[in-house]
């Protein structure tokens, strides 16, 4: 008569610190780069004209330069994959952070275009702004939509995993 056991561990690990040339492939990796663009254009339209500053000028400026700078860290987090690395609940901090900035960039707009009339560059910047505004909405639907299914980056998934299988086999001898 043979008894066998069987023995099943599972390890999941993640890869290092290194560039990641399919996070730029994803929805999210390609979200975040047309963000920083229309951000940018957005910003340098604001800018043109130098009298509305005090009329909410300062205001768009601020919130599309902000933007800028903190989408391309976030986007440099995830290509050279350090925000796996950082201890925290990055995945909600992004979500966060994303529908904080979807309503900021939504009154910069309508800022641009209450005073739109003023100056063409005005009317520019808040069309790059609504664009803007509604890539920042559909990133936020996607990172609620991954962080309702557990995923804590909006990246593709980098674990590893490795299932080891072991199998003893034990015989016993019947003793009269």
């Amino acid at each position: 008569m043979a008894t066998t056991y069987e023995q099943s561990s599972t390890t999941t690990s993640s890869e290092g610190i290194g560039l990641d040339k399919d996070y730029i492939k994803t929805y999210n990796g390609l979200l975040k780069i047309v963000e920083c663009v229309l951000d940018i254009i957005a910003f340098i339209c604001a800018s043109i004209y130098i009298h509305w500053g005090p009329y909410g000028g300062g205001w768009v400026q601020f919130v599309t330069m902000s933007a800028f700078i903190t989408t391309l860290l976030l986007f440099g987090f995830h290509l050279f994959r350090i925000i796996y690395k950082l201890p925290g609940p990055w995945g909600l901090i992004e979500l966060i952070y994303y529908v904080l900035y979807s309503l900021m960039m939504l009154i910069a707009g309508i800022v641009c275009a209450a005073r739109g009339n003023w100056d063409a560059s005005i009317g520019a910047a808040a069309f790059f702004t609504f664009a803007a505004t509604a890539c920042y909405v559909f990133d936020t639907f996607l990172l609620f939509r991954g962080w309702q299914q557990g995923r804590s980056g909006g990246g593709s998934s980098h674990t590893t995993t490795t299932t080891t299988t072991e199998h003893t086999t034990y015989e016993t001898k019947t003793q009269y």
